[in-house]
């Protein structure tokens, strides 16, 4: 067997996807070869290439579907599922296939290959295109008769209206209008006339004037997929029976057009589509939820059920039937929805329900009677894991408590009073609260507190928590900030300046300083003085030289800051030079200046 490219063609064009079309149930009539009427010279048969794992095959699935049920061409297709029928992927081998999606118009006359929301647009092109093709004069006619149990009898028919013999080969195709084993592309939507197997495939050659017929017995329990799954459970009002005539001339064909993958093409002459059955009612609504029967289901409970219709053109609608009495009350009509919320129910009570699914054609399918018991109320969950826990010490003033609640009933709502104080039983604080925190804001520092939660549900049943009890921890006190010392850098001995400290405590207690003026002389925790204040002090130095003030502070708890400093220099002071040495230098000048001396003797 030749392996596909196992390939997904994507589209150059910008990816969207699209929603499922539905259309009248009753999509044929026996021998139905012109749905539109437009002057084609025949009616246009489309095979589409496809995968169910191919992520862009759906907007060609999509784009024939929508084109089939507009009913504007006369116009027929049919899905090959490859990786779900070996009979599909044999007629892909035919194909050359170079990927998927790739759906070929009357035998490969034009391939349109590739994914894309273009695709719609250029598939109703090429069967204009393809409708628009001088054909040989045959006219091709089905007859098909259900016998039951997937086995029906086939009629086709080829009459040659040509003045020459007639060659060509002929294609019965059975398919499924939409897919009952599963075949689904990948937005979950089930593939429309799909390719099961040929009733009929062989060569045909007939005279002038003369009509060509086979007759054929077709049972679904003698054909299988290839994968070990029969036909045998295909539905009456669900086949389509495709009868296609090819000529027998050989064109050169490209499944990658231009040129490349090249295969043999023949082209379609005419063909016929036969509905087998009439329109089939919608699925039964089946598998409820809640389960049948079911009991203690939540008060606030979505039903959901499974509806549906085996005809992918169909629509259906639901009316709803809903109550605490049997038979229930019709209570919706017409929705789309497969899921009803019927509010808030009643506690401890049995409701009855029930779906009944129409179809756009006027059927319907009506499901059973279901039956549930909702739940009885049960108590909120004790308060419990306290945060702090139940005895600590040593805890921070700026504590938030928290602890966990919550109810054993999804969807109660639950509040929660608050008890908080330092005697035993503490007094409440808050009242209907539902959050599972409470700030008690700052507390004191060495102080035992004593706290208990009452959880309340949404029916006014409670439960209390037990009393819990913590003890904060002791002050905590932190050292002023070193002091910050400001003041002239220099000056002279002998003269007072002003020097200005401040330090900060972080409690803002007040506050002490020392201070070294680095001369030997200290002034000793004077004080007290406000926590951030300056404080000014003055100093004078008494002789020349280079100094460090150093000050600390220290806080009423006696807790000290580290040493602030500041550099202070005290300039030399300037003295006259001792006479001796005047006289000496001066007796120097007169001797190498004599005019000199005679001027200062004289």
């Amino acid at each position: 067997m030749k392996n596909i490219l196992s390939i997904c063609i994507v589209g150059i064009l910008v990816i969207s996807a699209f929603g499922a079309v539905a259309v009248n149930s009753d999509v044929r009539t026996l021998n139905d070869k012109s749905q539109g009427d437009r002057d084609f010279t025949h009616t246009v048969f489309a095979e589409d290439a496809t995968a169910t794992w191919c992520g862009y095959c759906h907007f060609a699935h999509e784009a024939l579907k929508n084109i089939y049920t507009s009913g504007d061409y006369p116009f027929f297709y049919t899905t090959l599922v490859d990786d779900k029928n070996t009979h599909a992927h044999s007629r892909i081998i035919d194909y050359n296939v170079v990927g998927f999606p790739s759906v070929f118009f009357d035998g490969g006359n034009i391939v349109q290959v590739g994914g894309y929301t273009g695709n719609e647009a250029d598939y109703r092109a090429s069967i204009v295109s393809t409708g628009a093709r001088t054909v040989k004069n045959i006219d091709v006619s089905l007859d098909v008769t259900w016998l039951g149990d997937a086995a029906m009898t086939i009629e086709a028919s080829v009459k040659n209206n040509e003045a020459t013999q007639y060659s060509g080969h002929i294609r019965v195709y059975i398919t499924e209008i939409g897919s009952t084993m599963g075949w689904k592309d990948t937005t979950g939507h089930v593939y429309t006339f799909p390719f099961l197997d040929y009733a009929v495939n062989q060569d045909i050659s007939i005279t002038s004037g003369n009509t060509w017929t086979q007759t054929t017995t077709w049972d679904g329990h003698d054909y299988n997929d290839g994968h070990g799954n029969s036909f045998g459970n295909i539905l009456y009002g669900n086949i389509e029976v495709l009868a296609v005539v090819f000529n027998s001339q050989a064109h050169q064909g490209y499944a990658d057009p231009p040129s490349g993958n090249p295969f043999t093409a023949y082209w379609v002459d005419d063909m016929a589509g036969v509905r087998v059955g009439a329109n089939t009612p919608p699925n039964t609504p089946n598998t409820p939820n809640p389960a049948n029967g079911s009991t203690n289901v939540d008060i606030h409970k979505q039903l959901s059920f499974v509806g549906g219709d085996v005809n992918p053109f169909d629509t259906v609608a639901y009316d709803v039937y809903f109550g605490t009495t049997s038979p229930p009350p019709k209570v919706v009509s017409n929705q789309s929805s497969t899921t009803y919320n019927p509010g808030t129910l009643n506690l401890l009570t049995t409701y009855y329900w029930k779906i009944v699914a129409w179809d756009n054609v006027g059927d319907s399918a009506a499901g059973p009677i279901w039956q549930f018991t909702t739940r009885a109320n049960h108590p909120p969950n004790t308060p419990s894991s306290p945060r702090p826990t139940n005895g600590a010490t040593d805890v921070p003033i700026n504590s938030l408590l928290s602890w966990t609640g919550g109810d054993p009933d999804s969807g109660d709502t639950v509040t929660y009073n608050v008890y908080f104080g330092t005697t035993n039983p503490p007094p409440k604080v808050a009242n209907n609260q539902s959050v599972l925190t409470y700030n008690p804001g700052t507390m004191g520092y060495t102080t035992t507190y004593y706290w208990k939660i009452v959880a309340f549900d949404s029916s006014g049943l409670s439960a209390e928590g037990p009393l819990w009890q913590f003890t904060t921890g002791n002050e905590i006190n932190n050292p002023p900030t070193k002091p910050t010392i400001t003041g002239p850098p220099q000056g002279k001995p002998g003269k007072p300046y002003t020097y200005v400290f401040i330090a900060t405590d972080p409690e803002q207690d007040d506050v002490y300083y020392f201070i070294n003026w680095g001369d030997n002389t200290t002034a000793q925790w004077s004080g007290p003085y406000t926590s951030g204040t300056q404080v000014m002090v003055n100093h004078t130095w008494s002789t020349k030289g280079t100094y460090t003030v150093q000050a600390k502070a220290k806080d009423v708890h006696d807790a000290e800051s580290d040493w602030g400093t500041l550099q202070v220099k005290m300039p030399i002071s300037f003295s006259m030079p001792h006479p001796h040495f005047f006289i000496e230098f001066l007796q120097r000048i007169l001797e190498r200046f004599p005019l000199l001396e005679r001027l200062f003797i004289h």
